[in-house]
């Protein structure tokens, strides 16, 4: 009896013990994926730069641009902590080949500066609009 008493005790200790610290667990394998953080992710040379990299890489296709179709694609994803864009989806779309456009322009983009979050570089969503605008 003793032993059963002992042994419930040691174990319960244990879970105590690792409930206190969730740090190390954590640091381990942190994958967590922030929408909010003290600096956002920048393209390099920020938004304007985003939107001329877009702009450049672009290929409206030609059945959309002789009907006139026009309209944004937004574009979520999330920019890891070494900068490279993962995670490409479609938010909100206008039609399949369009969409499909946005998508492949934004997985050509360069590595991006990661979120800073407490000093530290963090996985961040975020959402990028693709314009299709007839000029």
């Amino acid at each position: 009896m003793k032993h059963y008493f002992f042994l419930s005790i040691l174990i319960l200790s244990v879970f105590c013990t690792s409930a206190k610290n969730p740090k190390k667990q954590i640091a381990a394998s942190d994958t967590t994926v922030y929408t909010i953080v003290d600096k956002m992710p920048e393209f390099p040379g920020g938004k304007e730069a985003m939107m001329l990299f877009i702009k450049n890489n672009i290929r409206y296709p030609d059945i959309y641009q002789e009907s006139s179709i026009q309209g944004r694609v937004l574009i979520s994803c999330i920019v890891e902590k070494d900068g490279i864009l993962s995670n490409i989806q479609i938010a909100h779309g206008i039609d399949g080949p369009l969409d499909m456009e946005a998508v492949r322009v934004v997985s050509i983009m360069p590595k991006w500066s990661p979120g800073i979050l407490k000093g530290k570089k963090v996985r961040t969503k975020i959402t990028i609009p693709v314009n299709f605008k007839l000029e």
